[in-house]
Parts: C-alpha cells; structure tokens; sequence
C-alpha cells in the first residue's frame, strides 16, 4: 500500500496551492504526509506539472506523481489513476492535502478495516461520502482506469469512483467530523491551524 496526498488541483477558492501553505515551519503536504508516518506506510505527492517546480524545494523528484498527460480526464481522478499506473500493484490511501486536520485514530481505523475485508474501496460516510480520506485497491483502480479508456466511466469524480466500486463505508463518529474539514478559502484553516 502507498499513500498518496492529492495536491494537483487548481485551488480556485483558496486562490493558492494549498499544498505549498505554511502551517508553522510545514507547508500542509508535509502536515499530512506525516500522517502517513504514523502509519508506517510509504507515500506520494499527486501533482500536475506546472506544481513540479514549486514542490521540489520541499520534497525529493521521487516523491512525487505527476499527472499523466496519457489519461484524458480532468481532477483528483487523473492524479488517483496517474499514481495507479506509476504503483499498479499498490492499493492507494488517499487523503487530500488541505485534511491537515486528520486524526490518526481515523486514518488506523479505516485501514484496519480495509485489512480486515480487503474491499474493492473504503470510505468513511456522515452526511455523504469522503472520497479524499478513503482506500481504492488496485484491482479496483484496473477496473476505473479500464471503464475510462471504454469511455464508460460516466462521470469523473472521486464519488463516482467508490460508486463503480461498490465501496464499502465507515460511519462518521460525531467527534470525528471535524478531523474531515478541508480548507477552502482563505479564511479557512488559518496558518496556524495544524
């Protein structure tokens, strides 16, 4: 299993690459990249290519997947399907890069149960789905990147990737809701919020 940290998307609310904001003397990628070091499991930043530059002061070349210009698709999915084909016997532990929020009690929790059942996917659920904290394995990605190049995936978001998966879900404990905010906007997740 590798973890892979989603920071490829445009962050047109937040107006800046979320991934690269300074939260204490960490920019947030590396907030949640530690996440997975509690874990013990190796990971990966998901970029596109015009956030290569920008990343490399902070992380090594290795550590990083950038977009695959092969896959004709557009958000978060093109990076969970990008990192797929570099990793394709991998099943991959999302979280995106503004979760910097996330609690490892969580994180243990879905992988445990991931272990336990070995879905095709896992996604913790409370008002709806969280596609950005969730386990996709890789017969499961296979079979999304195969319905894509059929042109048969029939919309392109990460919702609808655990949809085709049939993926199995965790409730939301009431005191786990707030380790899921993701920061979109300026005001939110002020830099001094880890």
């Amino acid at each position: 299993m590798i973890g892979i940290i989603l920071c490829g998307g445009q962050s047109l609310r937040m107006g800046r690459d979320k991934g690269l904001i300074m939260s204490g003397k960490k920019v947030w990628a590396e907030v949640v990249r530690e996440k997975f070091v509690d874990l013990s499991i190796p990971s990966v930043l998901s970029i596109n290519c015009l956030q290569k530059v920008n990343y490399l002061p902070y992380f090594d070349e290795n550590d990083l997947v950038v977009d695959n210009p092969n896959i004709n698709i557009q958000g978060p999915v093109l990076g969970l399907l990008s990192t797929h084909l570099k990793f394709p016997t991998e099943d991959l532990f999302v979280l995106a890069c503004d979760m910097i929020s996330m609690n490892a009690l969580v994180l243990r929790k879905l992988y445990g149960e991931y272990q336990i059942s070995k879905p095709s996917a896992i996604a913790f659920k409370g008002d709806r789905v969280e596609p950005m904290c969730a386990i996709y394995s890789s017969q499961g990605l296979d079979n999304i990147l195969r319905a894509h190049q059929r042109g048969a995936l029939s919309k392109n978001s990460m919702t609808n990737v655990l949809d085709q998966l049939d993926a199995t879900h965790i409730s939301i404990l009431d005191e786990w809701r707030l380790f899921f905010e993701n920061y979109n906007n300026a005001e939110d997740g002020k830099e001094s919020k880890s």
